[in-house]
């Protein structure tokens, strides 16, 4: 996923869906992914896309 900083593509979903990250700089300051030449960004933007949580989300009250 991230060949500069070593980061898997596992570790980035797991930290995506576990801690429920939104942004590339969310993804950046958990996992380090994208911190190094920035190579990544779009690709990060494409996990975001499918495994981040959704803001369109209605909460039960």
């Amino acid at each position: 996923m991230c060949r500069c900083l070593g980061v898997t593509e596992q570790t980035l979903i797991t930290s995506i869906v576990q801690l429920g990250l939104r942004t590339i700089r969310d993804v950046r300051q958990v996992t380090e992914a994208g911190d190094g030449c920035t190579c990544c960004h779009k690709e990060l933007a494409l996990y975001l896309a499918v495994y981040a949580p959704s803001s369109n989300m209605c909460s039960a009250r």
